[in-house]
C-alpha cells in the first residue's frame, strides 16, 4: 500500500514572521536506523512543496529543486498543521518586531534583547508568556497586552488566571486590549490601545494561527465551522481515501458533543497512532476530546481539563463551581506546595471542567480529572473512589475528593 503523508513544517523569517516558507513533507529516502530491523520503507523528502491533489485520479503533484512531479497514491493523510496569520496592524519595515513561534525565533529575540530594557508582548500564548516571566527574572521590563478578560482564556477563568497572575511576580498584564497600531518614535516602537500608548524597544507579536487547509480544499475535503477539515471517528475526511489528523482538523467536543478544535501535540500523535493502527487493519476509534493541559507560568504549573466556567456560562449550559485552596502533601509535611483547584460541574454533579495552579507536579492530577471527565463521573461517585497516600507525596483525602465534596455542599443549599 502506497501511503502519502503531507506534512508542513513551517520556518519563519524572525524580523517578517508572517511570510511561511512551507516546507512540504511528502512522500513515504529511508530514514538511516540504528538497526537494519527497524526500516520501516520509509521514505522523507523535505524542502518540497506539494502543489495539487487530484482525489479523483488519486495523485499529488509537489515542487522539488525547482522541478514538478506528480505521483499517485493508495491512501492520502492530510497533516498539514496549521498557519500564522498577520494581526490587523500594519508591521511593514519596522525593525525590533518578532513573532515567537519557534525555537529559531526565539534565539534571534534573545539576540535582539541584549542592551535593551523595555519588552512588550502581544496576546501571545503558552510560550509568550512563558518567555516574558523568564525575560522578568532576566532584568528586563516586560508588558504583556493580552485581547481577553485574562491570560490563557481558553484553560483558565478569569479568577484562576488572575491568581496566576497575583502569585507570580514581574511581568505587567494589561487584559481586554485592543492594540490598534504600532509606530515607529527614533529607537522606540510605539504600541497603540484602548486610547492608549506604551513605547517599547522590542515588540513580540501575537502568535494567532488558524488550520491549514489549502490541499484538503483542493482535494474536496469538507471543511467545518471552525475552519477545518471535517473527519469520522476513523480519521477518515469526506473524500475516499484521505485521512486528515493534527491541528489542521475538526474534532468533536466529549462535554458539548459540538465540533471543536484541539491543536494540542498530545492530540495529534493520539491521531497518529490511531491511523497507523487503522491503515494496518487495526481498527480503532478517535473519541471526543477534553482538551487536556499542563505547562507552566512563571514559578507555577497550571493544569486544565474540560470547559471553562465562562465557557459554560456562553453556551448556556448550568453549572456551579467550587474553589480550594489546599497542599500537596500533608499540611504538617516540610516543603510544601500550595495548590489551588477549581471544579466546575452540571447542576446533577457530573464534572465538565477543572483546573489547577501549583507550583508542584499537577501532570499525574490533571491526568486523573481528564478520565473522571471523560467517564462523565458526578462528585458523589468520586469521593468513593481509592487514592493513594502517604504524607510525603499525597494528603489523607486527596485534593479531588476535596473539591468534589465542596461541590457537593453548594449543591446541597
Amino acid at each position: 500500500m502506497h501511503v502519502i503523508i503531507p506534512c508542513k513544517i513551517e520556518l519563519f523569517d524572525p524580523i517578517k514572521s508572517f511570510s511561511p516558507i512551507s516546507l512540504e513533507i511528502t512522500e513515504l529516502v529511508p530514514i538511516p536506523r540504528a538497526s537494519p530491523n527497524l526500516d520501516k520503507n520509509i521514505q522523507l523528502h523535505l524542502s518540497t512543496a506539494v502543489t495539487a491533489v487530484d482525489s479523483s485520479d488519486k495523485t499529488i503533484t509537489f515542487e522539488k529543486d525547482a522541478k514538478f512531479e506528480t505521483i499517485t497514491y493508495d491512501k492520502l493523510v492530510l497533516a498539514t498543521g496549521n498557519e500564522l496569520i498577520a494581526p490587523d496592524f500594519d508591521i511593514d519595515n519596522m525593525d525590533n518586531i518578532y513573532s515567537l513561534t519557534n525555537i529559531q525565533d526565539g534565539r534571534v529575540i534573545k539576540q535582539s534583547v541584549e542592551g535593551k530594557k523595555e519588552i512588550v508582548f502581544i496576546s501571545n500564548m503558552f510560550i509568550g508568556i512563558e518567555s516574558a516571566y523568564e525575560l522578568t527574572k532576566k532584568g528586563y521590563d516586560v508588558t504583556f497586552l493580552e485581547q481577553s478578560f485574562g491570560i490563557l482564556p481558553l484553560f483558565l477563568d478569569g479568577d484562576m488566571s488572575g491568581k496566576l497572575v497575583e502569585l507570580n511576580e514581574g511581568v505587567n498584564f494589561e487584559t481586554n486590549t485592543n492594540v490598534t497600531s504600532i509606530t515607529t518614535n527614533g529607537s522606540k516602537k510605539e504600541i497603540h490601545y484602548n486610547d492608549k500608548t506604551i513605547t517599547a524597544d522590542v515588540v513580540i507579536l501575537p502568535s494567532n494561527k488558524v488550520p491549514s487547509i489549502a490541499l484538503a480544499k483542493q482535494a474536496g475535503c469538507e471543511i467545518g465551522d471552525f475552519g477545518a477539515v471535517k473527519i469520522n471517528e476513523f480519521l477518515e475526511t469526506s473524500v475516499e481515501d484521505i485521512y486528515a489528523i493534527g491541528d489542521c482538523v475538526e474534532v468533536k467536543s466529549h462535554i458539548t458533543g459540538t465540533p471543536t478544535v484541539s491543536p494540542a501535540g498530545t492530540t495529534a500523535v493520539r491521531q497518529a497512532m490511531i491511523l497507523a493502527n487503522n491503515l494496518t487493519g487495526n481498527i480503532l476509534t478517535f473519541k471526543p476530546v477534553v482538551n487536556t493541559v499542563v505547562s507552566k507560568v512563571g514559578d507555577y504549573n497550571y493544569a486544565s481539563s474540560g470547559i471553562t466556567e465562562s465557557f459554560a456560562k456562553m453556551i448556556e449550559m448550568p453549572v456551579v463551581s467550587a474553589c480550594i485552596e489546599t497542599c500537596q502533601k500533608a499540611r504538617y509535611y516540610p516543603q510544601n506546595n500550595k495548590l489551588y483547584i477549581k471544579m466546575i460541574c452540571k447542576f446533577d454533579g457530573t464534572v465538565v471542567g477543572c483546573q489547577m495552579l501549583s507550583k508542584g507536579d499537577l501532570s499525574s492530577r490533571i491526568d486523573a480529572l481528564s478520565f473522571i471527565i471523560t467517564d462523565n463521573m458526578k462528585c458523589e461517585e468520586i469521593i468513593q473512589k481509592e487514592f493513594s497516600y502517604t504524607p510525603s507525596l499525597a494528603m489523607v483525602v486527596n485534593p479531588i475528593v476535596q473539591s468534589a465534596l465542596e461541590i457537593m455542599n453548594k449543591l446541597k443549599k
